[in-house]
């Protein structure tokens, strides 16, 4: 199916796969007691997360849970309904097993999004992913997905939305913290962006705020923002293979800096199992993917899960845990 579907415009060959999940009569099972994970969400049969973005709508959540994943991220939702930035807005690079996305958080709302969410039927963890400019409205996300989700990831990293960067002016970010903290009541994640020459100090400042207000950890890292003409808007996040040494780079920073008290979601160019076992055993407690998904096709997460055994065994490793421990 992924072949077909990549003679098809991206974003429309997006919608097809996931109508077509509808119908898929059968569940991919991806359980392998060497590959269970305790996350403060719950334990995971395996490692592999679906990213943010995906399932913008929270709508596929039980069809997506059929492809093996451990756990799965609906969104990212804004308060009120958004249609995103104009077409085209992503496009595909192949020869980098790669997406440009411009796609600006287009969603149906608070309200259907939590709909959606509260009908899933998923064997797996869900978390859902949410963001805003305006620090109200993003507590009223955050309140209203607790009820229905696992988990809450915060993302205020997307290279597509400006506005989200004065999360990262130290004084304003703690304020935030400490509001969202007082209404915690789930696992909360916050999405960082990739580490760059201009950006580690004052994310590094952000982390450090988070962390001090007890929240669980991070997801590192989100698109790297790049120009792409192909896109409307001339640019646009670049998710994919090219990301994987960036991911690395800033697994390997957190985990000096702050220490083993926290979990880190790893999430940049995981195309293979062997991948997934380099970000885990650098400092990950768990992976996610979607690049990935869109090239290997229906059967992604079992190749990674079969793969990342593959990566275990030629180490000497009989459970993942092993590989954690030694890092």
């Amino acid at each position: 199916m992924a072949s077909i579907l990549q003679q098809i415009p991206p974003e429309t060959a997006h919608h097809i796969g996931l109508r077509l999940l509808k119908l898929l009569p059968f569940t991919i099972k991806c359980d392998d007691p060497s590959l269970t994970v305790k996350t403060s969400f719950g334990d995971i049969k395996n490692p592999v997360g679906l990213a943010a973005g995906f399932d913008k709508h929270a709508a596929y959540v039980t069809e997506l849970s059929k492809l093996g994943f451990g756990y799965i991220v609906a969104g990212t939702v804004t308060r009120n309904p958004r249609k995103g930035m104009p077409k085209p807005r992503i496009i595909r690079r192949p020869g980098e097993m790669a997406l440009v996305n411009a796609m600006g958080f287009p969603n149906p709302g608070l309200e259907k999004f939590v709909e959606n969410l509260s009908k899933h039927r998923a064997d797996c963890p869900v978390l859902a992913s949410i963001a805003d400019e305006e620090l109200d409205k993003l507590v009223e996300c955050f309140v209203a997905v607790q009820k229905t989700s696992d988990a809450v990831e915060v993302n205020i990293s997307s290279p597509n939305t400006p506005g989200l960067s004065k999360y990262f002016e130290p004084v304003f970010f703690k304020d935030a913290a400490a509001i969202l903290h007082s209404a915690k009541q789930k696992p909360t994640y916050l999405k960082l962006p990739p580490f760059t020459e201009n950006t580690t100090g004052f994310i590094d400042r952000i982390v450090g705020i988070w962390l001090e207000n007890g929240f669980e950890g991070v997801t590192a890292v989100n698109a790297l923002l790049v120009e792409e003409p192909r896109v409307k808007a001339g640019w646009g996040g670049l998710s994919g293979r090219p990301l994987f040494p960036i991911l690395l780079d800033c697994i390997k920073i957190l985990r000096n800096r702050f220490g083993e008290g926290f979990e880190i979601n790893a999430v940049g160019g995981i195309h293979t199992g062997q991948d997934a076992f380099t970000a885990l055993y650098h400092g990950a407690d768990t992976v996610q993917i979607y690049t990935a998904l869109t090239y290997r096709g229906l059967y992604t997460v079992k190749k990674i899960v079969e793969e990342l055994k593959d990566a275990m065994k030629s180490k000497g490793f009989k459970k993942i845990d092993e590989a954690r421990s030694r890092r």
